[in-house]
């Protein structure tokens, strides 16, 4: 049985907190041979109500992004003779006792120079560098992903591995009409609206949401924690306030079916890793509206109808085929659904687990 080591501080971080809790949820379904240490605060892993025979939670609460977590994991480690080291995001500790394994999700922080300034990005190259070189694996999310890494740091190119995310099918599936009539009158949601996922950050585009809605006249709900974005760059510059919504869901049950009530659903990011909502909200046999960008038709395939997000007639044609289209929704729901069944969280965890194995087993 292996003894492995995660760091799980950013169990709560959007997409990879998503990701951490669905590997560490499906790898206990699974009966992994392996006994888990979870490194992180006590409240955040008590939450997912692992037994302490699967998984013991280790108390850590070293900041994020600082000198202290490069140093903090050795000792402990050494302590409990971990097999491996595993962690979701692109920190990788210095002196790690064994060997290690570091998803990296995208380049954003190398790509986006504007947002995270000079200093900022010296300092992701750095760590995301020392991550390429030490580690004995990368994971990482999309073909797109890969290629960017294996651009940016060429030593790392034989060590990246792809393994897709997945998407939970029984919870992010189709529910019956009665249901969802309910949902939007307990809510007070519109019948019909467009639907955005997903924080509001430069590169998510949130300046084509409000073309959308001035310029198509659509209800729009937009799901996000990021109130103050949705104030400064997305409701300052609608038009009529009444057709725009903010609402934060409180778990992944309401998160699908406020997928299933949307009429449409519209991501214009410019630079994405992977994608996950337009993958939930296919599962949900929502009709996708996309960009063209970085790895999302990697993820969306044919089963949504793609625009240039920097193209805002095209985005709008899009969007405006899809509301007005019946044939169109209805065969996006269908290819939709089709497509999503093709990206599991089960599988997701047996192909990890099994490049943990062979990491061990080769060190």
């Amino acid at each position: 049985m292996l003894s492995i080591a995660v760091d799980c501080r950013k169990i709560n971080d959007g997409g990879i907190g998503t990701y951490l809790r669905n590997l560490l949820i499906h790898w206990h379904r699974a009966g992994m041979p392996a006994r888990f240490f979870l490194f992180g605060k006590t409240a955040d892993l008590e939450n997912l109500n692992l037994p302490e025979d699967f998984a013991e939670i280790i108390a850590f609460d070293y900041p994020k992004y600082s000198i202290s977590e490069m140093l903090a994991f050795k000792t402990p480690l050494l302590k409990l003779k971990t097999d491996l080291f595993f962690t979701p995001h692109y920190t990788l500790p210095f002196n790690i006792p064994c060997p290690s394994i570091v998803t990296i999700h995208d380049l954003i922080h190398l790509k986006l120079p504007v947002k995270f300034g000079y200093l900022g990005r010296t300092y992701a190259r750095s760590i995301v560098g020392h991550a390429c070189r030490k580690s004995h694996t990368i994971l990482t999310d999309s073909q797109h992903s890969k290629n960017d890494i294996s651009a940016a740091f060429p030593e790392s190119s034989g060590k990246v591995r792809i393994v897709y995310p997945g998407v939970d099918m029984a919870i992010f599936k189709k529910y019956p009409d009665d249901r969802l009539s309910q949902f939007r009158i307990d809510k007070g949601m519109p019948r019909d609206f467009v639907l955005y996922v997903g924080a509001l950050k430069k590169h998510k585009n949130p300046k084509a949401l409000v073309e959308i809605v001035n310029k198509l006249k659509s209800p729009m709900i937009i799901a996000s924690g990021d109130r103050d974005a949705y104030e400064r760059h997305v409701r300052a510059y609608v038009d009529d306030g009444e057709l725009l919504r903010l609402v934060e869901v409180k778990d992944e049950l309401e998160l699908a079916l406020l997928y299933n009530s949307a009429r449409v659903f519209i991501f214009p990011s410019l630079y994405e890793g992977f994608g996950l909502p337009p993958l939930e909200a296919m599962a949900c046999g929502t009709p996708v509206v996309c960009s063209n960008r970085t790895s999302l038709p990697e993820v969306v395939d044919d089963a949504a109808l793609l625009f240039s997000p920097d193209n805002i007639p095209d985005m709008l044609a899009r969007v405006e085929e899809c509301w007005h289209n019946g044939q169109t929704r209805i065969r996006l729901s269908r290819e939709g659904v089709a497509r999503a069944s093709m990206f599991s969280w089960e599988r997701t965890a047996a192909d990890i687990f099994g490049i943990f194995q062979k990491a061990v087993s080769r060190w």
